[in-house]
């Protein structure tokens, strides 16, 4: 997965920078590059949150939950985690309808269908769901639940 996020980085720096350079330089913009960043930007970051969330680097709030006890704690985690995961199973069927109606919508520039790119939603919501999954069951073994390490 880190692969791919900074495969798509480098697409979204390499028409950023194409777009500078022909704007500004050439004055003969690419209408492309922009579409092209765009949905790049978009992708990097609903993938990006599902790949954070594997490394457990996701954003989250401890300080109300470091107040309570240790059973306390569990229960408020058992808590969050259900919440957190309806969120990802409603990304998974709205967008699953999303890309769907959106199908025959193509984009202004590239032509593409837009449901493709909507398809991101349901995709990162799966992911999501999964690692969240997998940070929970760690969690109450009695992991950390979170990683201090930087990747």
């Amino acid at each position: 997965m880190k692969h791919i996020l900074n495969l798509i980085m480098a697409v979204l720096v390499a028409s950023t920078f194409m777009q500078v350079i022909y704007r500004f330089f050439l004055h003969n913009p690419l209408a492309w590059t922009e579409e092209l960043a765009r949905y790049c930007l978009i992708v990097l970051t609903f993938l990006g949150a599902a790949y954070a969330m594997s490394l457990k680097q996701h954003i989250g709030i401890e300080f109300i939950v470091d107040k309570f006890p240790a059973t306390g704690k569990k229960g408020l985690q058992t808590i969050a985690f259900l919440i957190c995961l309806l969120f990802y199973l409603l990304m998974i069927v709205q967008g699953l309808n999303l890309a769907d109606s959106a199908m025959n919508q193509l984009s202004p520039v590239l032509r593409i269908p837009m449901g493709i790119l909507y398809m991101v939603i349901p995709l990162s919501g799966f992911l999501l769901a999964v690692n969240h999954l997998a940070n929970f069951l760690e969690a109450m073994k009695g992991g950390s639940g979170h990683d201090d390490s930087i990747v």
